[in-house]
């Protein structure tokens, strides 16, 4: 047990030393993704956000960082339509020399992706009331909170510019323990969703930061396979506000 406190407090040095290289006044959040069950550590990621006279969020930059410190990918997202959880992106991951993204356009969604050196694709889905975007998924949790704080099942869609597609997702709040709330993220898909464990997710009930993330990542390593991971948060900062509609 000790040897396993020791190696993450390790990680934590490592990830401070990388902040106190870097402009450490712009981060808001850090995220230090593990290998579950483990203290190998798989990757770090550096949140920054921009908001507009406000204060709410306009922008956040995402910088992806492999243990040894390289720049794994970058992800900009803007919320720069309504509402906050269908927002517009861009990943570009240096490592797979791929670029993918989502652009809000009125009720549609262009999705695009460039794997490779190869020709940039496009698709289009439509935007419903539920469709989630990417990092839009945090707005949307603050928005459903309510909901699942009534025990509600609240159901809805993610878009994949990866794959060119839409899945169906389940919210479901578990038992809060103390000052912690718990999330469970199932996928709506019978029977694929027997083979996938849900996404586990832990938050500060009063503030609703996010401090823990478990299950399948967006991120991919080197060999293109989707990680597996267990994400622990350390805000830095007061988590800035969405502009969210009225419940």
């Amino acid at each position: 047990m000790k040897l396993v406190w020791c190696s993450f407090f390790l990680a934590f040095c490592f990830s401070e030393s990388l902040l106190a290289s870097s402009n450490v006044d712009k981060w808001t959040l850090i995220g230090t993704g593990y290998k579950p069950g483990t203290d190998q550590v798989l990757f770090y990621e550096y949140s920054e956000f921009e908001l507009d006279s406000l204060g709410f969020i306009i922008q956040r930059r995402v910088e992806y960082r492999l243990p040894d410190g390289s720049l794994k990918s970058v992800k900009v997202v803007d919320y720069d339509a309504e509402p906050a959880w269908t927002p517009s992106f861009t990943y570009e991951d240096y490592q797979l020399n791929s670029t993918v993204g989502v652009l809000h356009d009125g009720n549609d969604a262009k999705l695009f992706r460039r794997l490779d050196d190869s020709l940039q694709e496009q698709g289009i889905e439509l935007i419903y009331e539920n469709t989630v975007i990417d990092a839009g998924f945090d707005a949307y949790i603050q928005f459903v909170w309510p909901r699942l704080l009534n025990n509600e099942v609240v159901a809805f869609d993610v878009l994949s510019p990866l794959k060119f597609s839409r899945y169906a997702f389940e919210l479901k709040m578990k038992e809060p323990s103390e000052n912690l709330c718990f999330i469970e993220m199932s996928l709506d898909w019978w029977p694929i969703s027997l083979f996938i464990d849900p996404v586990q997710l832990t938050y500060d009930c009063a503030t609703k930061k996010l401090l823990r993330y478990q299950g399948l990542t967006n991120l991919r390593d080197s060999d293109n396979n989707q990680y597996r991971a267990d994400i622990h948060y350390q805000w830095l900062k007061e988590y800035p506000p969405f502009r969210l509609p009225r419940n």
